[in-house]
């Protein structure tokens, strides 16, 4: 039986294994699953019956019943693709069965904010949806609404006594801690509500705010009209009302942000609340600033009209409060014109108010104001580093007023014992100093241009003019200088030889001289710096042209309106009036190897809250190439070492300096500019005649002839420098550089004379200052010889003294001899430092153009002579 069962059973499974390869729709109909089973039947029904037939018969069976199970894990495996949904699916809404028909409903969010929002592409998944929108908003609204409730209550109004400590601006040295002092004394008294006069309160409602008795504290016309402005770039405006402003001097100025106004705001709608207007309107006459150093309406009637508030006159009331403002700017005393326009202004308004009639207001006469006082603040030297502080913030972009009230900590460039060195230095001077004899000096850092040391004055109260700043005095030969770098930028080494005998007439009748019309023969430019030498320096300006030494001089720094400078022949020989600042500010730009920086003195300003209101930012700028600096360095050692200036060898130790000194014509002036590898420090003396409206010549004292650069200004530049570089490490300067460009030879030749030889210069039987010219007037007379083009190197006259005899002297680049005085050289080292008039054209001899130099920045004859 069993055996006869096989071959069906055979068939049966290659039935069952087509049935296998049968598409999965019939097998999903239950058919396929029955006919494939073990059995071997043909049909399915029997075949499905013999199975389970024989299911227990034997390992055949077994072998059937498993084939069966096998079967059915098979069929079910099938299905269930078509049972199941994925977790893709269903977060997408659709299942594969009728995927169509899930179209079109919402996808719920899967958190509070659906963000970002289900059921959407990029890039609409990532757009906030119109819930958290309007989340977002109601969430501000009421943190906005709770922080304005919080800053209310937590917000105090001041009291009057609140504001006199944040109104101090204090200045302090460099170091940040030794205080120099304050620019104004805080002057406030305070007067009860009822016995401020009813005619100011009116003229300051009518002038400042309207509306002031009707508002709440704020203006929101004025704040939005403040807005609009602000957006439009014009000035920054707050549209504060009398109670902002009030509260506005509580913060000493600083709230200038929108955030501050809106603290500012808060504040006034509190005081608003808490205080009657009239007590507002008290308070704020009690504190706001009058200029003069006078805080307050009492004070203010003092400053301006020596009398108490309560005497004030109607049209005294409208000038004080027209000078609210700007205090400083709008006082009679500065700005009369200005006053008067805001003083009828106030007036006018008054009327608009009906304060007073058009009647009463045409009778009003401009009152009269009495001169202001200097502050005591601003009492002795340290009055001149003060009021540069307080120029140098203005022209920052600080007012008056916020300088005045800030409550500013600044800090200044001004080294204290420099400072001390300074003021000690011009102690030191002999003690039968006229008094009319004025001195300048200035000592700058020139790796940053910051002002260390400064000497305006003795006091600034009794005189008020900075002499280092604002006093004006001809250069002399300092300004040979500017002569000298143009020659080596024009391509003329410091070996390059010059004729330096003496007299000179060069074309259009030009005549220089050296002192004792000194023959120095050809001379290097390196020689003509040492010794000064008058013609040698004027035939190189000639040859490298005028206005070259006038650019020279602006790019390192001069102001193109420096009085007498003009491109003429005579520019070398200093007729220009520069100031001792402008000076140092020159010379450190050679010190500084070329690199030009603007002098400053005011180095940060500090906020109350501690915040930064200015920080000092330096600006380099190339002057001339660095190589040309270090020759020009070079050249300008020998001064300091053999020349005019050879006695601060001692002084300083050993220590390298460069420099130049200069006098002017007549001695009228006297100059030494000089520096080290770390510091420069110029020096200027002069003596105003009585009317202050000219120089004299300086009077002679301490036992000095004739007062010139060599002399005390080199000594109170030599007292500055020596104590103010102790335990400063010796730095040398480079040495001289061969510069790409040095292939120029002189070409400029003067006119012949008809005398074939020079004779030697005499040896002076007296004492003469080292660098400075005698007294005696250049010849006026036209040269003797014709003026044709020369063709071979000309000679010049010297006449034979008639009372010296002749001696021998030693060659020009020959060392002085060693028994000559300290003091002076031998004749053959002498003769650089020129009277104006030995170096220096009469009016009618003058070229074209020459000689329209202003002596110390006024009008006079022959400016431009100057020399030293």
């Amino acid at each position: 039986m069993s055996e006869s069962r096989r071959p069906s059973s055979g068939g049966g499974n290659r039935r069952a294994a087509g049935v296998r390869r049968t598409p999965s729709g019939k097998s999903a109909k239950g058919g396929a699953a029955k006919g494939s089973s073990r059995s071997g039947s043909s049909k399915s029904t029997g075949s499905a019956k013999g199975t389970s037939r024989t299911a227990s018969k034997g390992t055949s069976g077994a072998r059937t019943g498993a084939a069966a199970t096998t079967s059915a894990a098979s069929a079910s495996s099938a299905k269930r693709p078509t049972s199941r949904t994925s977790v893709s699916a269903r977060h997408a809404g659709a299942a594969p069965k009728g995927a169509g028909k899930g179209r079109g409903k919402k996808v719920a969010a899967t958190n509070f904010l659906n963000y970002p929002r289900a059921g959407r592409k990029n890039p609409w998944r990532w757009i906030p949806s119109l819930r958290m929108i309007v989340g977002a908003m109601a969430l501000f609204v009421l943190a906005g609404l709770g922080f304005a409730v919080w800053l209310y209550n937590d917000t105090e109004v001041p009291e009057p006594s609140d504001f006199a400590l944040a109104q101090t601006s204090r200045v302090y040295f460099a170091d940040g801690e030794t205080e120099m002092g304050q620019f104004s004394e805080i002057n406030r008294t305070e007067l009860p509500a009822e016995e401020i006069p009813d005619n100011i309160k009116q003229a300051v409602v009518a002038s400042e705010d309207s509306s002031f008795y009707e508002n709440r504290g704020v203006s929101p016309r004025g704040i939005v009209r403040a807005f609009v402005n602000n957006l439009q770039g014009g000035a920054r405006q707050g549209g504060s009302t009398i109670t902002m402003q009030y509260v506005e001097r509580y913060y000493t100025g600083t709230e200038t942000s929108y955030v501050g106004k809106a603290k500012e705001a808060i504040m006034a709608l509190k005081a608003d609340q808490e205080l009657s207007k009239d007590e507002i309107l008290s308070r704020y006459l009690n504190t706001i600033y009058f200029g003069r150093g006078a805080y307050g309406v009492q004070e203010a009637s003092q400053a301006y009209f020596d009398k108490d508030a309560s005497e004030l006159t109607d049209a005294e009331a409208a000038l004080l409060v027209a000078v609210i403002p700007s205090p400083s700017t709008y006082d009679p005393a500065n700005d009369p014109e200005k006053s008067t326009q805001l003083w009828d202004r106030v007036i006018t308004r008054q009327v608009a108010e009906e304060q007073m009639t058009p009647a009463e207001a045409d009778a009003l006469e401009f009152p009269q104001t009495v001169e202001p006082n200097s502050e005591n603040s601003l009492g002795g030297t340290n009055g001149y580093l003060l009021s540069q502080v307080r120029g140098e913030l203005i022209a920052e972009g600080f007012t008056e007023d916020e300088i005045n009230t800030g409550g500013f900590t600044i800090v200044s460039t001004i080294d204290p014992a420099i400072q001390e060195n300074t003021v000690q230095a011009v102690a030191n001077l002999p003690e039968d100093r006229p008094e009319n004899n004025r001195v300048g000096t200035v000592t700058m850092d020139p790796s940053t241009g910051a002002i260390r040391g400064m000497y305006g004055g003795a006091d600034y109260v009794t005189q008020a003019q900075n002499d280092a700043t604002q006093s004006r005095m001809q250069a002399g030969s300092i300004f040979k200088t500017f002569t000298l770098i143009a020659a080596l930028e024009d391509g003329y080494p410091l070996d390059s030889r010059w004729d330096g005998d003496s007299p000179k007439t060069f074309r259009g009748g030009w005549t220089v001289k050296n002192f004792n019309d000194i023959d120095y023969g050809r001379v290097t430019l390196e020689k003509a710096t040492t010794n000064s030498i008058n013609t040698a320096y004027a035939e190189a300006n000639l040859e490298v042209g005028p206005e070259r030494t006038m650019e020279t001089a602006i790019s390192l720094g001069l102001p193109e309106k420096t009085p007498g400078l003009f491109p003429d022949a005579s520019n070398v020989l200093g007729s220009a009036s520069p100031t001792v600042a402008e000076m140092a500010e020159v010379y450190g730009s050679i010190a500084s190897g070329g690199v030009h920086r603007d002098s400053y003195v005011v180095q940060s300003v500090t906020r109350p809250d501690g915040s930064s209101r200015y920080e000092h930012e330096t600006t380099d700028t190339q002057g001339m190439d660095e190589e040309v600096a270090i020759n020009a360095t070079v050249a300008l050692q020998g001064p300091p070492t053999q020349g005019s200036a050879r006695d601060l060898q001692n002084v300083m130790g050993g220590r390298p300096v460069a420099g130049k000194t200069g006098t002017s014509e007549s001695f009228r002036s006297a100059w030494f500019v000089g520096f080290t590898p770390q510091l420069v420090t110029a020096v200027g003396m002069f003596q105003p005649s009585a009317d202050g409206t000219s120089e004299e010549t300086l009077t002679p004292f301490g036992g000095e002839q004739n007062i010139t650069g060599g002399t005390f200004p080199t000594q109170i530049w030599g007292d500055i420098m020596s104590t103010s570089l102790e335990g400063e490490e010796y730095l040398e300067f480079p040495e001289e550089v061969q510069l790409d460009n040095e292939t120029q030879e002189r070409s400029y030749v003067p006119p012949p004379t008809q005398e074939p030889e020079p004779t030697r210069a005499p040896e002076p039987t007296q004492e003469e200052p080292s660098e400075e010219p005698t007294t005696e007037e250049p010849t006026t007379e036209e040269p003797t010889t014709e003026e044709p083009e020369p063709t071979e190197e000309p000679t010049t006259e010297e006449p034979e003294p008639t009372e010296q005899p002749p001696s021998e002297e030693p060659p020009a680049d020959e060392e002085p001899p060693a028994d000559q005085p300290t003091e002076e050289p031998p004749a053959d080292e002498q003769g650089g430092e020129e009277e104006a008039d030995a170096g220096l054209p009469e009016v009618e001899d003058l070229l074209p153009g020459e000689g329209q130099g202003l002596g110390g920045g006024r009008e006079g004859r022959g400016g431009g002579r100057g020399g030293d």
